[in-house]
């Protein structure tokens, strides 16, 4: 097996759990390694390190599938890794039948997602390594995760930096357009094929229960970048009125239809735009809201992109401050691991300073338990959000 020669100074942090490799870390490669080949990763006394997956044209050249010498990898080595990741989430997500099954890195598979709705399930192959092992993998999923059908979305711009193109349709069995799924009492019809990500956005799932605990009858709810609208559904079950806003017109489609599956659909509204230019609008309309969600797309896939990122959160949440009764709830969410909880304090701090408003901290929560995160692998920490009571 050709093998990659690890720099001294990086070995430690490798053996330390942490699983990726950069490019100038190599003290040498031995032999021609191809995109998506699996090789051992030595330290300069050449004793063993791991075993990876190699892409020499990704900034990040090796990611570490295991740390033990006799584990090949195969067919069976991801029936293990499948059957860990289900175990590991045996108890971890109650009252759904949508979830993540498996979250690359944090469940060592790097590359690869997995996630269920219903009895159908979602995959992504996002780099080289996946994408050479695509039929072991797709004959472990049917062992391990019965399923009426498997769709594949692999349209990530991941994929698109590891040299590989976009990917997407059917893998096998019968995936229908819409699925059928229910958090709690909420049902929501999900379109894997068309829709964002790999069809809806799992990790919420905690900070949309949350929400609704915290509004009642008289509650009035702005979901900014609803996309289907999971924060208003909920919200709306509790009694709230919500007003959904997003710039993506087929999910606002989609957030009517649910919402009258869910009989909500005298308490839930839309308006479609930007969300920033429809935060001024509603200022003039003199609109206010007892509770509001900010929940942007990740908007720093690099660190150069934090500046600007930051820029546009603290112009959001000022907008949003505006709309904002007294002693109203803000929801102020990232998923870009690039941004952190300290960087959504100064925004907020910021934006309400700037309006002469008292801010106190509700909570921070994170990530729910089916998108697991690693001490050691800092970017498994993705979704942060931070939960203000505005005077």
């Amino acid at each position: 097996m050709t093998s990659i020669v690890v720099q001294a100074d990086r070995v430690k942090k490798l053996r330390n759990q942490y699983p990726w490799l950069y490019a100038d870390e190599i003290d040498q490669v031995r032999g021609e390694p191809q995109a998506g080949e699996v090789v051992e990763l030595e330290d300069t006394r050449g004793e063993f390190i791991a075993r990876a997956f190699f892409n020499p044209h990704s900034h990040i050249a090796a990611r570490i599938l295991t740390y033990n010498a006799a584990e090949k990898i195969n067919r069976a080595f991801f029936e293990a890794r499948f059957a860990q990741a289900l175990a590991r989430r045996a108890n971890a997500v109650a009252g759904t039948n949508a979830r993540r099954l498996v979250h690359g890195e944090a469940d060592q598979l790097p590359g690869l997602v997995v996630d269920q709705f219903a009895d159908v399930i979602v995959v992504q192959f996002r780099n080289a390594g996946v994408e050479q092992f695509r039929k072991e993998i797709l004959q472990a999923l049917k062992k391990v995760f019965p399923a009426r059908g498997a769709y594949e979305r692999s349209d990530t711009q991941a994929r698109r930096e590891e040299g590989l193109d976009a990917r997407v349709g059917l893998l096998y069995g019968a995936v229908p357009e819409e699925i059928s799924i229910y958090e709690d009492d909420v049902q929501f019809l999900v379109n894997p094929q068309a829709g964002q990500k790999t069809g809806f956005y799992l990790d919420q799932r905690d900070n949309r229960r949350l929400l609704r605990a915290m509004v009642n009858d008289d509650a009035r709810v702005l979901d900014v970048f609803s996309y289907t609208g999971g924060f208003s559904l909920h919200a709306a079950k509790a009694g709230a009125r919500a007003l959904a806003v997003d710039k993506d017109s087929s999910a606002l489609q989609q957030l009517e239809v649910n919402a009258q599956r869910n009989q909500l659909g005298d308490r839930v509204g839309a308006r479609w735009g930007d969300a920033e230019e429809l935060l001024r609008i509603l200022g003039d309309e003199k609109r206010r809201f007892t509770h509001i969600v900010l929940d942007p797309p990740t908007l720093a896939k690099h660190k150069n992109d934090v500046p600007p990122a930051k820029q546009l959160f603290t112009r959001l949440t000022a907008h949003a401050l505006k709309l904002l009764e007294p002693d109203g709830i803000l929801f102020l969410s990232t998923c870009a691991y690039h941004i952190s909880v300290n960087d959504l304090i100064q925004v907020s701090r910021i934006a309400a300073s700037d309006l002469a408003r008292r801010a106190r901290v509700v909570t921070v929560t994170y990530q729910p338990a089916d998108h697991p995160w690693i001490l050691q692998i800092p970017e498994t920490l993705y979704l942060k959000t931070l939960v203000l009571r505005v005077e």
